[in-house]
C-alpha cells in the first residue's frame, strides 16, 4: 500500500506539471488583450506596454513559465546587487524590499530625477534620504549613438522654438565631445566632474514645474472626455478608424457601442439626423460590423466637432503630447459657426467649454479663464469677443507646451544614468534618467502617472509556485494566494455541506430502488432521479429562488457575506445547498440504483439464496458492500467537480467560490490565478481518487495495491 501511494502521489506532481504547462500555453495562445481586459480599452499603447512589462507579460512564454514556477527573486537579487526579503504589514498587505549589507530593509522611488531611498524601521515607519550616489552613467558609446541622433533629430522638432533647438544642438554636441574624448575607461566622478558644465546649463533650461504641468494636462485630457459623450464617440471613431481595429474583441465592440449609444441619445434634442447616423453605428457595432460603424461615425464627425469645439482631437493631441497641434485646433475654432447653431446647440457646447474650463484649471488658469470666457461670450452671442478668448487660451497652451518640450529636449540631451532597486510596487526595477522619453506607471489605488525617464525594465517579484507562492493577481492587484484561500474555504464549505447530505440520502435511495427493480418504488425514484439529474443548474437554482426567496420569502436569493465566512450566515447556504443536493441526487441515485440491480443478479447472490440465507444478511453483507463500488469511483470524481465545477451554482446565488472566481480570472486572462487553481483541482482529484482506493480495500478486502 506504501508504494502505491507513493506511486499515486508522483503521479500527482507529474500531472500538476503537465497541466501547468498546458494551462499557461492555452491562457498565453488565447486571444484577448489581457492589459485592456484589466484596465480598459481607452488605455493608449505606451500605457499598455508599460503595463505588460510591469507584470512581466512582454516576456518571451517559456519564460514567464519558468518565472511563475521557480519565482524572481533570485534573478532580482543578482541585478540589485542585495538580497530580496518578503514581509507581511500589520494591515496583512505583502511587501518586497531589499535587505542592506546592515539588514535593514529598502526600497526606492524617483522624485523627479532625484533617486529616494526608502529605510523601513523597526516599527515600521519609513525615513527617506536622497540616494542619487547610486546613479551609474550608461555606456559612453551608447549613448554618443543616441544623442547623435537626438542632435539630428532636433532640427524637424516643431514642439521647440528655433532658440531652443540652437542652444539645445550646441550643448548636446559640447556632452558628445566629452564623451567621445572618454577613450580610455575613467572613473564615474572624472566623467561627472567633466559633464557638470554642459549639464548645469541644460539643467538651467529646464522648467521645475514642467513635470507636473505636463500631468496636469494629461489629466485634463483624460477628465474632458470622462464628462463629454460627444467627444468619446469622436474617440470611438479614431478607435475604429486605427490599424488596431481588427484586434478589437467582441467585449470591447459592445463597451465601444454602449458610448456611441450614450451619444445618441444625448443627440436626439440636438440634432435629430445626426442621432440617426449615431444611432446606425451602434447597430453596426452591436452586430461587430466595424467598417459600416466607422464609415456611420465619419459622417457624424463634423456636427460632434462643432459641438465640441475641436476638443476631441484636442485631448488626443494632449494625449500624444502635440501641444503645438492641440494649441492650432483651440485656436481656429470658429466662432462664427458656432453661431450658426441652434439655442440647443450652442446650449450644449457653451457646457461642454465650461467643463474644459473646469479640467483645465490645474494645468494654467489662464486656459480655464480664457475657455470659461469663451463660453459665457458664445453664450450671449458675442462672437467676437469668443474668437479672442480661444485664441488668447491657444497662446497660453502653446506657451506651456514650449516649456514642457525644452524641459523634456533638454533631460534628454543628458547623459543617462541608471540603477537597479526594489520600488514600492513589488517590482525590482532598472530606473533610468536622461532618456527623455515618457514612461508610464501604474500604481494600485492611484493609476496612471507619467514620467520623463523612469522605470526602463522590471521583473515582477514572487517566490514561485514550488516555494508557495503562485504570484499576483493581474485583476485585483492582490496576492493570489490570499485570495484563493478565501475561495477555496468558501467552495469547501458549500461543497462539504452538500456532499454530506446529498451523498448518504442518495445510496440510501439508489439502493432502496435497485431492490424494487420494476416496482412503483423504484419506478418513482428513477423518474425522479432522471428529472433532476437532466435539470440544468442554473433552472433549479431560478426555481428555487422564485419558491423560496421570492414567493414564500423564507430564505435569502443572494449570498452577501462581506468580511464575514459562510458558516456565520448560514441561512444564504440554503438555497445553494439545496440546489447542488438535487442535481447530485438524481445522477447518484440512479448510478448506485444500476450497480445494485447489477450485483442482485450476479452468480454468488443467487447461490447466497439457495444456500438459504435470509434476505437481509444477503442484502447487507453481500449486495451492498459490491454495489457500493461504482458509486463511490462516481462520488469521488464529483468531489472535484463540486469545488471547480459549481461555477453556475455560484453565479446565480453571487457566492464568492473558487468556480466564479477560476471564471473571473479566466475571463481577465489572468494566468496566475487561473494556473493555481488548476493545480488546487489537480490535487484535489488525486487524492479524492487514492481514497476511492483505500476505500475500495475496505469494503473488498480481496482488492490489494502492491
Amino acid at each position: 500500500m506504501t508504494k502505491f501511494i507513493v506511486r499515486r502521489l508522483l503521479l500527482m506532481l507529474l500531472t500538476m506539471f503537465m497541466v501547468s504547462v498546458a494551462v499557461f500555453a492555452i491562457t498565453s495562445a488565447a486571444p484577448g488583450n489581457v492589459a485592456r481586459n484589466v484596465l480598459g480599452i481607452q488605455i493608449t499603447p505606451a500605457q499598455e506596454a508599460s503595463f505588460l512589462a510591469q507584470n512581466g507579460l512582454d516576456k518571451p512564454m517559456i519564460e514567464r513559465y519558468f518565472s511563475w514556477l521557480v519565482g524572481t527573486d533570485w534573478r532580482a537579487r543578482a541585478k540589485v546587487g542585495l538580497a530580496m526579503k518578503r514581509i507581511r504589514t500589520e494591515d496583512g498587505f505583502t511587501e518586497w524590499w531589499a535587505e542592506a549589507e546592515d539588514g535593514s530593509l529598502v526600497q526606492w522611488k524617483l522624485e523627479g530625477e532625484s533617486l529616494i531611498a526608502r529605510h523601513r524601521q523597526p516599527d515600521g515607519t519609513i525615513i527617506e534620504t536622497n540616494d542619487d550616489g547610486r546613479w551609474q552613467i550608461k555606456d559612453p558609446q551608447t549613448e554618443i549613438t543616441r544623442l547623435e541622433q537626438f542632435q539630428a533629430d532636433l532640427e524637424g522638432n516643431d514642439q521647440l522654438t528655433n532658440d531652443d533647438r540652437q542652444a539645445l544642438s550646441r550643448l548636446v554636441g559640447e556632452v558628445i565631445g566629452i564623451l567621445s574624448a572618454a577613450t580610455t575607461p575613467q572613473s564615474q566622478e572624472a566623467l561627472l566632474a567633466a559633464l557638470n558644465g554642459p549639464e548645469s546649463e541644460l539643467t538651467a533650461l529646464r522648467d521645475p514645474q514642467a513635470a507636473a504641468k505636463k500631468q496636469s494636462l494629461l489629466t485634463a485630457a483624460e477628465d474632458i472626455p470622462s464628462k463629454e459623450v460627444f467627444i468619446q464617440a469622436l474617440a470611438v471613431a479614431r478607435a475604429l478608424s486605427a490599424p488596431t481595429a481588427s484586434e478589437l474583441t467582441t467585449s470591447d465592440m459592445q463597451f465601444l457601442a454602449g458610448q456611441i449609444n450614450r451619444a445618441a441619445v444625448k443627440m436626439k434634442e440636438l440634432d435629430p439626423e445626426a442621432a440617426l447616423v449615431l444611432q446606425q453605428a451602434y447597430d453596426s457595432l452591436k452586430a461587430g460590423d466595424i467598417d459600416s460603424a466607422s464609415l456611420s461615425l465619419a459622417k457624424a464627425s463634423a456636427i460632434l466637432d462643432r459641438l465640441t469645439g475641436n476638443l476631441g482631437a484636442l485631448t488626443y493631441a494632449l494625449k500624444n503630447n502635440d501641444y503645438q497641434q492641440a494649441a492650432s485646433l483651440l485656436g481656429d475654432f470658429s466662432a462664427t459657426d458656432a453661431t450658426t447653431l441652434n439655442a440647443v446647440q450652442l446650449a450644449a457646447l457653451v457646457k461642454t467649454l465650461q467643463l474644459a474650463g473646469e479640467a483645465f484649471e490645474d494645468a494654467d488658469p489662464r486656459i480655464s479663464e480664457s475657455l470659461q470666457q469663451a463660453a459665457a461670450n458664445l453664450e450671449q452671442g458675442d462672437a467676437a469677443a469668443a474668437q479672442a478668448a480661444f485664441e488668447q487660451a491657444a497662446a497660453s497652451l502653446s506657451e506651456i507646451g514650449y516649456d514642457i518640450a525644452r524641459s523634456d529636449a533638454a533631460g534628454q540631451a543628458r547623459v543617462g544614468r541608471t540603477f537597479w532597486g526594489v520600488d514600492g510596487q513589488n517590482h525590482a526595477v532598472r530606473w533610468e534618467t536622461g532618456s527623455g522619453e515618457d514612461v508610464w506607471v501604474f500604481i494600485q489605488g492611484t493609476g496612471w502617472k507619467a514620467y520623463s525617464g523612469g522605470p526602463a525594465e522590471y521583473i515582477p517579484l514572487q517566490k514561485g509556485l514550488l516555494r508557495g507562492d503562485p504570484g499576483i493577481s493581474l485583476r485585483t492587484g492582490r496576492p493570489v494566494a490570499d485570495l484563493l484561500y478565501i475561495r477555496l474555504r468558501n467552495s469547501l464549505v458549500l461543497a462539504g455541506a452538500a456532499f454530506v447530505i446529498v451523498m448518504p440520502i442518495a445510496l440510501v435511495l439508489g439502493i432502496i430502488a435497485g431492490l424494487n427493480q420494476g416496482k412503483a418504488t423504484d419506478r418513482a425514484l428513477s423518474v425522479g432521479g432522471m428529472m433532476f439529474s437532466v435539470m440544468p443548474e442554473f433552472a433549479m437554482g431560478i426555481f428555487l429562488i422564485l419558491i423560496f426567496a421570492f414567493w414564500l420569502e423564507l430564505v435569502p436569493g443572494a449570498t452577501v457575506f462581506g468580511e464575514k465566512a459562510p458558516w456565520q450566515k448560514p441561512e444564504m447556504l440554503i438555497l445553494p445547498i439545496m440546489t447542488l443536493t438535487m442535481i447530485e441526487l438524481g445522477y447518484v441515485l440512479r448510478i448506485t440504483r444500476a450497480s445494485m440491480v447489477d450485483v442482485m443478479k450476479a452468480p454468488y447472490i443467487r447461490t447466497a439464496f439457495l444456500k438459504g440465507l435470509p434476505y437481509k444478511t444477503v442484502v447487507m453483507k453481500h449486495a451492498v458492500r459490491n454495489a457500493l463500488m461504482a458509486p463511490i469511483t462516481v462520488i469521488m470524481l464529483h468531489v472535484n467537480w463540486l469545488l471547480g465545477g459549481i461555477v453556475v451554482v455560484e453565479v446565480i446565488f453571487g457566492y464568492p467560490g473558487l468556480g466564479s472566481y477560476l471564471l473571473d480570472s479566466a475571463l481577465f486572462k489572468d494566468f496566475n490565478a487561473i494556473e493555481a487553481g488548476a493545480m488546487i483541482l489537480v490535487v484535489v482529484a488525486v487524492v479524492t481518487q487514492l481514497l476511492a482506493d483505500i476505500v475500495y480495500t475496505i469494503i473488498n478486502p480481496r482488492i490489494r495495491y502492491s
